[in-house]
């Protein structure tokens, strides 16, 4: 079976994808993985780095106003068909999964003008406009979500399936032991881990930082620690800021191996992104989640608003995110061990931590149907 997988853009999509592809070649379920993407930085250098074949096509976001960018946009559009076509005619896929990122529309378009089987995977409550394209194209729909039913039509409901988030396998292995001693962090101390996502987050570190030097003045300082994952653009100054604070802080801008940071970690503070929501979840970890307002549809926003409604994390809405609003919700939180657990136990029971197994046993399922 030969499995051709479009999605780029941002890890929200590559690395749900990564955890489908890793899964399908680790178990031998299929023969060769071809992997499309756009000419983004993290792309490139990514999916090769993990041992896939990779090409690339002509991309471009789809434009939300009247503007020229519609005339850019056309003509992305017709090249990436034809790039599309040539990649299809030359590997001839069994099936076709579209990660919901705007590389999967011509790919899986053109699948089902084909006749190849495709699947479209959806991360979010709230579906892409790529997805809710593609839906009615698409063989077999796999949401993350039950509340993504509301946003897609009764014709294709027939097509959907709830399986959850794809996460990477070795997220789920560290203990917290192992990532205390990993960090060199002090098993006794209360760890808040803040996220910037894969792009980081520059109102969120800013925010955060100061509000851990606010929390530097309270009595608590002596039995906090904090990990920080900046980004690349904010780690230099986040790190003199903190380096002079009592509050002990490790502060990097990207962590290869984040499942020590989330084993050590007691409570999170990130963005509401798809990705870092399925990973807290599936640890079952209690969260502070800080929508970016910019996302498309409010995305973020949606995705958060499930959590918080079933107990599971406190919201943050950027234009009310202060250095006195996040140290007084900390200090809530930090003191207030009853809740947290019932945080972390509500978290757990949102969390599908074998959604890339379940993702490859319905990949296969399809496999079969075409002998």
């Amino acid at each position: 079976m030969r499995i051709l997988i479009a999605a780029g853009g941002t890890g929200g999509h590559l690395y749900p994808a990564l955890a489908i592809a890793s899964y399908l070649k680790e178990h031998h379920l299929v023969s060769r993985i071809l992997w499309v993407a756009g000419k983004k930085d993290l792309e490139r250098e990514l999916i090769p780095l993990q041992g896939f074949e990779f090409k690339q096509i002509k991309t471009q976001t789809f434009p939300r106003a009247l503007s020229i960018k519609w005339v850019s946009f056309g003509v992305s559009l017709v090249v990436s068909f034809f790039q599309s076509f040539l990649i299809l005619w030359q590997f001839k896929p069994s099936i076709v999964i579209g990660m919901g990122s705007f590389h999967s529309y011509p790919v899986v378009t053109l699948a089902f003008l084909f006749g190849i089987r495709s699947l479209i995977c959806e991360q979010n409550v709230y579906p892409s406009l790529t997805n809710r394209f593609l839906s009615w194209y698409a063989s077999k729909i796999a949401t993350s979500w039950a509340q993504t039913n509301e946003y897609l039509s009764r014709r294709v409901k027939n097509r959907i399936q709830l399986i959850g988030n794809p996460i990477r396998s070795e997220i789920l292995k560290a203990k917290r032991e192992e990532g205390i001693k990993k960090l060199d962090l002090d098993k006794n101390k209360f760890t808040l881990l803040f996220l910037g996502g894969s792009q980081g987050a520059h109102s969120l570190n800013k925010s955060g930082a100061e509000a851990i030097k606010l929390l530097d003045k309270e009595k608590i300082a002596t039995e906090i620690q904090v990990i920080f994952i900046t980004g690349r653009n904010d780690v230099k100054w986040a790190r003199d800021f903190l380096k002079s604070l009592e509050i002990k802080s490790l502060t990097f801008p990207y962590l290869e191996e984040i499942r020590y940071a989330y084993a050590a970690s007691d409570l999170v503070i990130c963005r509401s992104g798809a990705g870092a929501i399925a990973e807290i979840t599936a640890l079952g970890l209690p969260s502070i989640l800080i929508p970016y307002p910019y996302a498309a549809e409010g995305h973020q926003y949606k995705n958060a608003k499930i959590l918080q409604e079933k107990g599971a994390a406190c919201i943050i809405i950027e234009k009310n995110l202060t250095k006195e609003r996040l140290k007084k919700l900390l200090l809530d939180l930090i003191g207030n061990k009853p809740l947290l657990e019932k945080m972390s136990r509500q978290s757990k029971k949102l969390g599908r931590p074998q959604a890339a197994r379940k993702m490859a046993e319905l990949v296969c399922e399809m496999g079969k149907k075409l002998c």
